[in-house]
């Protein structure tokens, strides 16, 4: 299998950088794996590989590209096979009686590369120096109660930009774009990471959608249109288990994270801040009653390894 990588597009510190799929480069033309999301418009380097027997494109953003209208998904008519995040933009482009090419959308868990994370196998309760963990930016206006429910405890906020920020929430970052392995490092640490499972979408976002074909078949679009908000898979969901660290989600009306994860068993919901303050009060107390969770996250999400993802390519 031919690898090919096309940076850019990716937050700094995302993990799609550290996927190191050239590991797997054989260099055999049949079969060719883009990685990263510039490979969409890289045309000078699809060109010379047109003529191979099967093309695949693993897409880390999805449902990021519907968003933006018609034109991201006829530029990934390219390939034979995507491999997505999103089960239910799948959904949408699979059966599309007025699809524009063949692609096959195949819905995979959000990989992560398990050569940075098999340290943390050993990791035990006592290594749990802080209480509670949020990384990533500030979308929407939900996160200043999410982050100032956090600050009452021994926490940690790590982004990589001061976006949609208030000078108050700026005064509550701990760790600003630091490198991956130091944030699942400090993960690690945390009894606990928190966070939602949303995009946030503006007027033009649903115009867009509005020309998708198909796109009645969106899980709960008449919310999306209503509310402007889209299921959307995070990374943090895959390191947190392999980091072994508790996810608590937000419970929203996709819950994403159970084509994957199983509630009360590999992670637990959260429905609104005061229930979250009171989560984390309890569960910051009592740690070693959650702790079979988290061993069980942890054994589950070894499946959704690169080396797993690569096995079902190839």
């Amino acid at each position: 299998m031919k690898v090919l990588y096309n940076k850019g597009g990716e937050y700094t510190d995302c993990i799609v950088k550290h996927f190191d799929l050239m590991d797997y480069n054989d260099n055999n033309e049949d079969t060719v794996l883009f990685w990263g999301w510039q490979s969409v418009d890289s045309d000078d380097v699809k060109n010379q590989y047109e003529l191979s027997k099967k093309k695949l494109f693993i897409n880390t953003v999805q449902p990021c590209d519907i968003i933006q209208g018609p034109m991201d998904i006829l530029k990934q008519s390219y390939f034979d096979e995507v491999f997505t995040i999103c089960p239910y933009t799948a959904e949408v482009l699979n059966n599309d009686i007025n699809k524009i090419s063949n692609t096959l959308y195949t819905p995979i868990c959000f990989p992560y590369p398990e050569k940075y994370f098999e340290k943390y196998n050993s990791v035990q309760i006592s290594d749990k120096t802080n209480d509670v963990i949020y990384y990533g930016n500030v979308h929407h206006k939900l996160y200043y109660d999410l982050l100032n429910t956090i600050k009452k405890f021994k926490y940690n906020f790590s982004t990589i930009s001061n976006h949609n920020q208030t000078e108050d929430i700026k005064k509550l970052i701990t760790h600003f774009d630091i490198p991956s392995q130091e944030k699942w490092d400090i993960l690690s640490k945390s009894k606990i990471s928190v966070g939602f499972n949303l995009l946030f979408l503006n007027q033009q976002h649903i115009d867009n959608l509005k020309m998708i074909d198909n796109i009645n078949s969106f899980k709960n679009i008449d919310i999306t249109f209503q509310n402007k908000i889209m299921p959307q898979m995070k990374t943090r969901m895959v390191e947190a288990a392999a980091c072994k660290t508790l996810m608590l989600m937000y419970k929203d009306d996709w819950n994403v994270i159970e084509e994957w994860f199983e509630p009360n068993k590999h992670f637990l919901y959260w429905e609104n801040f005061e229930q979250l303050e009171s989560m984390i009060t309890d569960i910051t107390n009592n740690y070693e009653n959650y702790w079979h969770i988290i061993e069980s996250a942890y054994e589950h999400v070894q499946q959704y390894s690169i080396k797993n993802l690569i096995k079902k390519i190839q």
